[in-house]
């Protein structure tokens, strides 16, 4: 189990004084980590992680109740829709996000 220790996120640490200074104050309530370097140390291409992004679908999962019950239904959002998908649940009142999955479709070989 110690050869994974270097795989755990601490979300506990404080981001230092200057990562804070550069978001907004609404970001600055939750805690994050800041990565710049993938699991093999080379650094991020934005075109590639937006492509990749692009690619992938997410399982939003919203709990309904009807009156008798409640109910999850899961909806297949893409990526571009996602954050559409999220803002029309400020206003909808017959239902709540409970869940957000990422779904990446296998690519036959």
């Amino acid at each position: 189990m110690e050869e994974n220790k270097d795989k755990v996120i601490n979300f506990i640490k404080k981001p230092s004084k200057a990562e804070n200074r550069s978001e907004n104050s609404f970001l600055k309530e939750f805690p994050y980590i800041k990565i710049t370097k993938d699991d093999n140390g080379n650094s991020f291409k934005e075109e590639y992680l937006l492509e990749f992004a692009n690619k992938c679908f997410y399982i939003v999962t919203v709990l309904k109740n009807n009156g008798i019950s409640p109910a999850l239904y899961k909806y297949k959002v893409p990526y571009k829709l996602l954050f559409e998908f999220i803002d029309n649940f400020k206003t909808e009142t017959n239902g709540k996000i409970i869940d957000i999955e990422r779904y990446i479709p296998e690519e036959p070989a």
